[in-house]
């Protein structure tokens, strides 16, 4: 069962996404301490967002939850439509209640995640360039999502 806000819930973003682009995969921006959390991959040593490919049935949402939870560990809620990237991949702005902002900056991936993600890395979006990212596109929706997402604290 995937979590997502009320506020995502009452909106059509599914229309929106598709008449856009032709989402591909759903992946999370997840903020903490003026970063973003992001994962790096083993095959290529390059960052990326916790995300991946949708699965037949599955709402860009759950996607971007069900993917983030496998490569993070983290039971995030997806709270708001961000972007789509060039390549189709769409940006949600998620939240964790985990108390990630107590973890160092790069920490171990879960057991289950080490077959695709090497390290979580917190970053500061606007310290990273084009050839830190496994997609170097994906640069300015990183940045442009970073400013867009703003966490409401209850």
């Amino acid at each position: 069962m995937c979590r997502i806000s009320d506020a995502l819930l009452s909106k059509n973003v599914h229309a929106e996404i598709n008449a856009q682009a032709s989402p591909v995969g759903a992946a999370c921006l997840i903020k903490t301490e003026g970063k973003v959390l992001l994962v790096k991959h083993r095959l290529s040593g390059k960052l990326d967002f916790p995300g991946g490919g949708l699965v037949e049935g599955e709402s860009l949402a759950c996607t971007a939850h069900r993917e983030t939870w496998e490569e993070t560990g983290f039971n995030v809620e997806v709270k708001e439509y961000l972007s789509t990237t060039a390549n189709g991949l769409v940006i949600f702005g998620c939240h964790i209640d985990a108390g990630i902002e107590k973890l160092p900056n790069t920490f171990d991936a879960p057991p289950w995640a080490k077959i695709e993600v090497v390290r979580l890395v917190k970053a500061d979006p606007f310290m990273l360039d084009h050839d830190a990212l496994r997609y170097a596109d994906d640069l300015i929706p990183l940045r442009d999502g970073y400013t867009q997402f703003v966490i409401k604290q209850h």
